[in-house]
């Protein structure tokens, strides 16, 4: 009698640990996969590039910092929304253009008259990215970074 009471007692004890086991285990491994496949997002911003819109320009990126390589065709040519910033956030982020060349003005926004460098981007939201060129060369490159406050 003693050693069935024994028994009863274990089996309970298994069996329960074994449903909390089960019930536990998919919001477990849900939780740990959606962060390796990348739902997660944790990127201050997303860049869609537009160069293939314009003719006889290139770029190329390395983490932050970005070079546009292209041919100019007027003496002083504006090149409208070549990148566009994403916010992927849910939070209003601070975007600044750091440019280390004054060969070219690189600025938020496609206001020729009032170049923006720094700007605030709310959840959600795009903002593009224009160059305009200066008079010198016909082949230009402007390099510029782009930093998230």
């Amino acid at each position: 009698m003693k050693n069935s009471k024994l028994f009863k007692i274990t089996s309970n004890f298994l069996a329960i640990t074994l449903l909390i086991v089960l019930i536990a285990a998919p919001f477990y491994f849900a939780n740990n996969f959606s962060q390796v496949a990348g739902v997660k997002s944790s990127n201050a911003y997303l860049v869609v590039s537009q160069v293939e819109k314009f003719p006889q320009m290139k770029l190329t990126q390395s983490g932050n910092n970005y070079q546009v390589t292209f041919t100019k065709q007027n003496p002083t040519q504006a090149y409208l929304s070549v990148l566009i910033i994403n916010n992927p956030t849910n939070q209003t982020k601070t975007y600044i253009l750091e440019t280390p060349s004054d060969s070219a003005a690189v600025f938020f926004g496609n206001d020729l008259d009032n170049p923006v460098a720094e700007i605030k981007v709310p959840p959600l939201a795009a903002i593009p990215v224009s160059i305009m060129s200066s008079s010198q060369p016909s082949t230009q490159t402007v390099e510029f970074a782009i930093e998230a406050n």
